[in-house]
């Protein structure tokens, strides 16, 4: 090819991407995969940075790179290893495991992290909107829950000894989670027994009991028995004091009556 040749094209090429400047419309939109082999881009819009056998034919998809990944929702995102985004927003990050891992909801945020995750965020807070459903075992240092008082509204008194009478009628028993080993044992009662305790708990749902509510139920049956204990120990006390006046009655009788037999025994003994 001529060297005029070449020059013409290049020239065509600049005015052609100053023309998708003035339009905004970007490179990667001209050029949707940037490198690797074997990739796919058939979205509008879709966008593959590199890796290999990838695919992305969603609208505004994206698959940075990797390997058999697949953003096939409108506006999803699936990298690492066998991610597939198959839904609209769904962000899919899969580690080196050979094997698929797909959303399974729109705007979605798949995570498949067999060596563990890592979020250091400082001394700012992890913030987790919405229910979390965890399988496994979660471990932590420690756990708070927000319990101040100004996050708090329609207070209502808790009748402490009608909570225990209830609180005594619900079974406690040891069981194992069908998702687990029948060896792993827990103790504890069932959530439909808790949760009918006081009215409105179970707010969150009727499987599972708020950690905040076990305490707060167990406050208020300590409360319940401090009570018992307090009124057993003001009538123990108060027969105490009944014993011993009675004990003093009793040691004036036998005082007395000593009294009268030393009078008349020599009598009865001169008859």
């Amino acid at each position: 090819m001529k060297r005029e040749t070449l020059f013409s094209l290049l020239l065509a090429l600049v005015a052609l991407a100053l023309a998708a400047l003035a339009l905004g419309v970007s490179f990667i939109g001209l050029f949707p995969i940037s490198g690797g082999a074997e990739n796919i881009a058939r979205g509008e819009h879709a966008t593959i940075g590199g890796g290999c056998d990838n695919t992305a034919s969603g609208i505004s998809a994206t698959v940075p790179g990797g390997e058999h990944n697949t953003a096939r929702g409108d506006w999803s995102f699936a990298a690492g290893r066998r991610a597939q985004a198959n839904h609209q927003g769904a962000f899919v990050w899969a580690d080196s495991t050979d094997a698929d891992f797909a959303s399974t909801a729109r705007d979605q945020f798949a995570v498949r992290a067999n060596g563990g995750a890592l979020f250091n965020v400082g001394d700012a807070a992890l913030r987790v909107a919405g229910d979390t459903e965890i399988t496994g075992v979660l471990y932590v240092s420690t756990i708070g829950t927000r319990s101040s008082r100004e996050r708090k509204e329609n207070f209502a008194p808790v009748d402490v000894q009608e909570l225990l009478l209830r609180l005594v009628e619900i079974p406690v028993t040891t069981w194992n989670y069908r998702s687990q080993n029948p060896a792993i044992r827990h103790i504890g009662p069932m959530a439909e027994d808790f949760n009918v305790l006081i009215d409105g708990l179970g707010g969150e749902g009727e499987e599972y009991i708020n950690m905040l509510d076990a305490n707060g139920v167990a406050l208020a049956a300590i409360q319940g028995l401090h009570g018992l204990s307090q009124e057993q120990a003001a009538r123990i006390e108060a027969l105490e004091v009944e014993n011993a006046a009675l004990r003093s009655q009793m040691d004036d009788l036998e005082a007395r009556l000593a009294a009268l037999e030393r009078v008349l025994y020599p009598k009865l003994q001169g008859r």
